[in-house]
């Protein structure tokens, strides 16, 4: 995805200036004149400026999407025309983004574009599986019932991001705690201990002077650690972009130890949810690899889907595709060959997500017993070093003053 800077008039006469997501410069005019402006200039933003931009913009939770979609699908039931609930939504919202296109969604429609071509328009809030079900609702007669499979969808997306930060708070907060803490001591606690022992000629050894320098380094340039931090944060979603750095990741979220579980356990049931609500959607099954690589964040996981979808196009039954890749847990390879053999696929991997994200769900539970041995580790290993260094020279005083 592209990011365009355009310069536009308004059938009023009035000129626009902003940003426009698009695939290509010929599909951001395209979506510029079906809101009906006439382009004075294009030009695309350097794809090294795109993390910033990512990073300042607002977002659109899934949150927001799914109370979007189940109202609106309460609306069409009511009878209640696409343009009015468009319209009715829209003034009750309070997040600007969204509202404003909500209301560009509803001024589409009046001028006769279709509501999947006007979803189109805004592929950086809407992703290709909304465009898919919202097409096929239009074309069904089912709109209502499409929104519905789409709030389900998100809802499940939702609780399995949720499974993934009640796993990675107990291990953030404990690491950010024992940082804080060993920070607190080395910068306010013993220089004061060190100055004291120092006035009465004690000599102190060098582990001690060394945690003593960076305590005072630390507290010179205290203001620095957020700005680094920031720094690091954008200079990753600058390297996130390069193809070797993100297989370095994706191989390192599937093998770090503790974490890994984790992370991959994320990969298999976004993959069996997305591959659910496009065969429940009639999607055929080259597609749903194909939009299914394109959701897993792992270029581990996205290669063996893509090398899965060969063999399957070749012939071959889905579950004997994904066994030979061997990154698919064997549940997976089973369940997957009784709904082919069944005609109930779509049943079996609606159980697989439930059952990963369960286990997601308890395994975070699992983890703070495991990491909280480790954390208290760290800590008394910093302070045993500390303790030991402070300790011996008091010793070696208190012995020459008994032998004098």
């Amino acid at each position: 995805m592209n990011i365009y800077l355009y310069k536009a008039i308004d059938p009023n006469g009035k000129l626009f200036r902003g940003l426009i997501k698009a695939q290509n410069e010929a599909l951001a005019i395209d979506n510029l004149i079906a809101k009906n402006f006439y382009v004075v200039s294009l030009s695309s933003i350097p794809k090294i400026f795109l993390p910033l931009l990512t990073f300042f913009s607002p977002k659109i939770k899934n949150i927001e999407l799914i109370e979007f979609t189940k109202n609106l699908s309460i609306m069409l039931k009511a009878g209640i025309p696409l343009t009015t609930a468009l319209s009715d939504i829209s003034e009750n919202i309070t997040k600007e983004k969204l509202k404003r296109i909500i209301s560009d969604l509803k001024e589409l429609v009046e001028k006769g574009v279709s509501f999947s071509q006007a979803i189109s328009y805004h592929s950086e809030v809407f992703p290709q599986i909304f465009q898919y079900l919202i097409k096929i609702g239009e074309e069904t007669g089912r709109l209502d019932k499409s929104l519905d499979d789409l709030a389900e969808h998100f809802q499940k997306i939702e609780d399995l991001k949720t499974a993934i930060k009640r796993a990675l708070i107990y291990p953030v907060f404990a690491t950010v705690a024992s940082f804080g803490a060993m920070g607190f001591w080395i910068i306010y606690v013993l220089p004061k201990i060190v100055s004291a022992m120092r006035d009465m000629g004690i000599k102190i050894p060098f582990i001690t002077n060394l945690l003593v320098e960076i305590g005072v380094i630390l507290q010179k340039y205290f203001y620095l650690i957020p700005v680094i931090v920031f720094a690091l944060i954008v200079v990753f979603k600058i390297f996130k972009r390069n193809e070797k750095f993100q297989w370095a990741i994706s191989y390192l979220s599937f093998n770090l130890p503790i974490f890994k579980q984790i992370f991959y356990t994320r990969a298999v049931a976004l993959f069996c949810e997305q591959m659910r609500i496009l065969f429940s959607a009639g999607i055929p099954i080259d597609n749903a690899l194909d939009m299914t690589a394109e959701v897993i964040n792992n270029e581990l996981m996205k290669k063996a889907i893509k090398n899965a979808k060969e063999k399957i196009l070749t012939g071959n039954p889905i579950s004997d595709s994904l066994k030979e890749e061997k990154i698919f847990p064997s549940l997976l390879i089973r369940l997957v060959h009784v709904g082919e053999t069944s005609g109930r696929l779509e049943e079996q991997l609606n159980f697989l997500n439930n059952h990963y994200t369960a286990y997601l769900r308890e395994y975070s539970a699992r983890l703070g017993k495991v990491i909280e041995p480790i954390m208290i580790g760290v800590i008394g290993a910093f302070f045993a070093i500390v303790l030991v260094s402070l300790l011996s020279p008091l010793y070696e005083l208190i012995s020459k003053l008994g032998r004098g």
